[in-house]
């Protein structure tokens, strides 16, 4: 593929992303200091913000990325495409990790002026990895079953799951770490996704 071409799919896919995942993420972002307090909290109460509250920007910023494919009249377009629709999900997925982390850096400089303390980098990337499996979870739901809604259901219902004490003790990573169990199933949602989003 040429480089041009490439770069055409790797824009389209971008502006895609800004309009569909992007500006929802950012509203939720926006919210969460309307009803959460989160001025001059330790370690341990901004890392249950990161889990509770932004780590729900995984479902706008992963769940939706089928959409265009899955309404109607789509599939005649995709096999036009001279580059792999499993490609196309990756670079989607690719567009989306960048974005998503961009946003907790945001959200976290934001948690650092209003007097919180913890560690930002380590907080970062443990909060993206509970953003994209929460993310992850719904997308796979969204790639088995064709439809978005469900993904964004299936998604809310492990993340309430999760909220259940005693359970998804192993799933809270910005407080205790990334798990085993966690990377194991952000790694099997991921490639379910790309294998089941792949149009015959």
């Amino acid at each position: 593929m040429e480089a041009g071409n490439l770069l055409t799919i790797t824009g389209s896919n971008f502006r895609l992303i800004i309009k569909q995942t992007l500006f929802p993420a950012i509203i939720l972002l926006l919210v969460i200091p309307l009803i959460y307090g989160i001025p001059n909290l330790d370690s341990i109460k901004s890392a249950a913000c990161l889990e509770r509250m932004v780590a729900l920007i995984g479902l706008p910023m992963f769940v939706p990325l089928l959409k265009p494919e899955q309404d109607g009249g789509m599939d005649a377009i995709i096999t036009l495409r001279p580059f792999p629709y499993g490609g196309i999900v990756v670079l989607r997925i690719g567009l989306s990790i960048l974005c998503t982390f961009s946003l907790i850096l945001i959200f976290e400089g934001y948690l650092r002026l209003s007097g919180c303390s913890f560690p930002v980098y380590v907080y970062a990337y443990r909060t993206l990895a509970v953003t994209m499996t929460l993310g992850a979870v719904g997308l796979v739901a969204s790639a088995v079953s064709r439809n978005t809604a469900v993904g964004f259901l299936v998604s809310f219902c492990w993340y309430l799951f999760l909220q259940i004490e005693g359970f998804g003790h192993s799933f809270k990573s910005v407080s205790n770490g990334i798990s085993v169990s966690q990377a194991l199933l952000l790694l099997g949602c991921g490639a379910a996704s790309i294998f089941f989003s792949k149009k015959s």
